[in-house]
């Protein structure tokens, strides 16, 4: 299968012009596949935008779907709706965002939500998948929370979001891609160092050696994670055409 690089579409909700110009923007610079957000549609039955309406204008733009960020909420209230869309742009991979616990025993009571949603999404051709941010990198009793996750739920994949992985946090993340190698769905790339963001490849973040490391276990597809405006333009194509080096 050949390597996808695509955006993150989070990063582009606040591009001047909305998403339509958007995604013509980012097909400029070569990329032709997002990541859907389910924030970009909200539930407000008066918010004007719904779900099929978001599919439109993924297919007149002539863009494709991969790793959608689908909150739990979501697939408890607009599953089918969801999974159709995914289906339709070419996505089979639904991945929770986003997950809150204060403690190792309410991070391992989600489990059993999470085995629910993987067992009905396995029924219909879908893994799930769960993205990492700051508060799964913090360790709690023998290991970091997304470890317990990863190990306590075989069938739950990974989305690796390589700006978290911080030498200060003590985890390097190309160890983390070995170590599941065959259960890592897709990267998020970006990179930081312990002050703040910097541009991809600049920062300590190990970006460069994480990208190898998942490209030699089998990874094959990537996605940008920064946010683009007009002002923001020149610095995401120098990441994304970095990432295009080292990928495609």
């Amino acid at each position: 299968m050949a390597n996808i690089l695509a955006m993150q579409q989070y990063g582009l909700k606040d591009f001047e012009g909305g998403y339509e110009e958007a995604f013509q923007t980012i097909k400029e610079m070569g990329i032709d596949t997002v990541e859907p957000w389910c924030g970009a549609v909200p539930t407000d039955p008066d918010a004007g935008v719904s779900v099929a309406a978001m599919r439109g204008l993924y297919q007149s733009a002539g863009i494709r779907a991969v790793c959608g960020h689908l909150s739990i909420a979501e697939y408890d209230a607009r599953y089918s709706e969801w999974t159709q869309f995914l289906r339709d742009l070419g996505s089979s991979d639904w991945v929770i965002p986003f997950a809150k616990a204060e403690s190792l025993d309410e991070w391992l009571a989600l489990l059993p939500v999470f085995r629910r949603m993987a067992d009905r999404l396995r029924d219909d051709g879908f893994s799930l998948a769960y993205h990492n941010h700051h508060m799964e990198l913090v360790r709690l009793g023998d290991r970091y929370v997304m470890e317990h996750l990863l190990d306590n739920m075989p069938d739950l994949k990974a989305q690796f979001h390589i700006g978290q992985f911080k030498p200060s946090r003590g985890i390097a993340l190309p160890d983390w891609i070995r170590k599941y190698q065959g259960r890592v769905v897709s990267l998020h790339l970006n990179d930081s160092t312990e002050e703040g963001s910097a541009r991809l490849g600049a920062g300590a973040c190990r970006a460069e050696e994480s990208i190898k490391a998942a490209l030699d276990t089998g990874v094959t597809i990537f996605i940008i994670e920064v946010m683009l405006t007009r002002a923001t333009h020149d610095d995401v194509k120098r990441d994304v055409e970095l990432a295009q080096r080292l990928i495609l």
